[in-house]
């Protein structure tokens, strides 16, 4: 019974050998034929350095061919596509730019278009391509389901409005800020919601006492600036948010207030017909700052007129 035993054990052990050995094998075989080629890597490779390199014609020959050989790989065949859209858009080809964007959109799927890794500011020029995709006609009486760029801005948040101030906190901060006139934090807060229901004059009244005391105070040049930019005192404005965004600034002020003065001296600059200077922040608001954050704080601020003029005037 025992010898049995074995031989069975011994038969058993041989069947799973072979069969994980055929597992192995196929698998093997899988991943050959899903590998690419290194020629339409180089190509893939080529056309997205020709991208970064603004040469947006040899990118369009590379990327194009290397799509053929790219199948098995989804983030570099939508990178790829992007890129192509982008290309396109840029050589005035509308309808090959529609074509790549769409393909794009369907390789990207609900994935986060920043998990590509794109080149250059590809990711806020594909934001901002995607906006200007129409929808797909339909035939008449035929209803069909919405595209994939439409259902992303069904499921998108609603737009954000400027945030309503409170006439009540108003007063209380002016109530207490007669007994505590020397309460730097409550000047601070009193003039930003100034500034919210656009009671201009008196945040730079109250900004200005406060520089006078303390120089060095970096959040009241934010606040004086942001007042004298809707006074459109676009000159002294600028000299602030110069103070605010450079890098005697760096340790002294927030992230955000930087960002928002960003923000703020494009505007200025657009406003003083600076148009080099313009250009280089515009580049960079596009290369670092995701459309969507910039939308936000556009509409935080009360920008939206502003940007829109500006966007209007640059195209």
């Amino acid at each position: 019974m025992d010898s049995l035993r074995a031989i069975a054990v011994v038969k058993v052990t041989r069947l799973l050998a072979a069969a994980l050995s055929a597992i192995l094998v196929l698998g093997i075989g899988l991943a050959a034929a899903q590998a690419i080629d290194p020629f339409y890597l180089r190509l893939f490779e080529d056309g997205e350095a020709a991208f970064v390199a603004g040469d947006q014609a040899k990118a369009v020959k590379d990327l194009e061919l290397a799509l053929f050989g790219l199948s098995a790989d989804r983030v570099r065949s939508a990178r790829a596509c992007v890129y192509l859209a982008l290309s396109h858009s840029s050589m005035k080809n509308a309808e090959k730019s529609r074509e790549f964007l769409r393909r794009a959109v369907g390789l990207i799927g609900n994935d986060d278009p920043g998990s590509l890794g794109m080149a250059g500011g590809a990711l806020n020029a594909y934001e901002r391509l995607l906006e200007s995709l129409p929808a797909a006609p339909e035939a008449e009486g035929e209803k069909t389901a919405p595209p994939a760029w439409e259902k992303s801005r069904e499921t998108a948040p609603p737009p954000m409005t400027k945030p309503a101030v409170d006439p009540a906190q108003v007063k209380e901060l002016e109530r207490r800020l007669g007994k505590e006139p020397h309460n730097d934090a409550l000047r601070l807060d009193l003039a930003a919601l100034y500034i919210g229901q656009g009671s201009h004059r008196k945040a730079v009244k109250l900004m200005r006492e406060l520089l006078k005391r303390d120089p060095e105070e970096i959040m009241a040049t934010f606040h004086l600036s942001r007042a004298l930019f809707f006074l459109k005192d676009h000159r002294k404005a600028l000299e602030g948010f110069y103070k605010i965004i450079g890098p005697a600034s760096e340790e002294k002020v927030t992230k955000d207030a930087v960002l928002r003065s960003t923000i703020y001296t494009t505007l200025c600059l657009n406003a003083l017909g600076q148009k080099k200077s313009l250009n280089s922040y515009l580049d960079y608001l596009d290369r670092n700052v995701p459309l969507v954050e910039l939308k936000r704080l556009i509409v935080e601020e009360g920008l939206g007129r502003d940007w829109g003029l500006l966007k209007a005037g640059s195209n």
